[in-house]
């Protein structure tokens, strides 16, 4: 587990009474790439199990984690890889209400800065929905989440065969959530695209630099089954190792 564990430590004794003192000492334990997955619509152990071992596989020690709170930059400190299934939004007051969203600006903040400084970031699925649209997280990104039909049998074309990350995929089909997402044209790599049966198209991959850092979005995931279809497992190892610019 990466960032602060508190542990109580007897460290200290009392010379007059003779008894030991509990002291609180906070210990660093760090972790080569952070996870957060789950939400209202989306399992964390689906996630996890889906993704999780293309990271474990790639040598990296995985914090995983479905407790969005903890995303700051005490958790970032010494990962290499940053990966989201998730949305943006929590239900503090019910399912019946409206939804709020969940990112603080110290954790908007700390993403962006984390990516900049070296960082590198896995954008799954539905991470570029319902978080804030005009800040880091929104340029670290560079796209965000319209809509999506329902669950759906579409078609994947890759766009760019020479693209690290495509390196061994042919277009496939898949059953999943087509998503419909804005993104940045002039800034990133488009590698591949999803094509509905009504010849709708949108974004599937796509790649960018951004400061010292890089960011791969990969739109298919909404169920286990869809994370283990060999041609999406592929994307995932190929954009794991390219994040890790190996």
């Amino acid at each position: 587990m990466h960032g602060f564990v508190q542990r109580f430590m007897n460290v200290d004794t009392d010379v007059t009474s003779g008894n030991l003192q509990g002291n609180h000492r906070l210990e660093r334990i760090m972790s080569d790439a952070v996870f957060l997955g789950g939400d209202r619509y989306h399992k964390a152990e689906e996630a996890h199990a889906g993704i999780g071992p293309v990271l474990e596989k790639a040598g990296l020690d995985v914090h995983y984690t479905d407790d969005f709170k903890s995303i700051d930059s005490g958790l970032l400190e010494g990962a290499k890889l940053l990966v989201f299934l998730r949305d943006g939004m929590e239900w503090p007051n019910g399912h019946n209400a409206p939804p709020e969203r969940w990112m603080q600006p110290h954790q908007d903040k700390a993403i962006e800065e984390f990516v900049l400084n070296g960082g590198s970031f896995l954008v799954m699925h539905n991470s570029a929905w319902n978080y804030p649209w005009d800040g880091g997280y929104r340029r670290t990104v560079a796209g965000y989440f319209q809509f999506h039909p329902p669950y759906m049998h579409f078609d994947i074309h890759i766009t760019d065969s020479k693209h690290p990350i495509t390196r061994g995929v042919e277009d496939y089909e898949i059953e999943d959530e087509q998503h419909f997402i804005w993104f940045d044209n002039d800034r990133v790599d488009l590698f591949a695209v999803s094509q509905g049966k009504d010849g709708r198209q949108s974004a599937s991959g796509y790649s960018h630099e951004y400061g010292k850092g890089r960011v791969v979005y990969l739109a298919n995931g909404h169920r286990l089954v869809v994370l283990q279809q060999p041609p999406v497992q592929k994307l995932l190892t190929n954009a794991v190792n390219w994040l890790l610019h190996r």
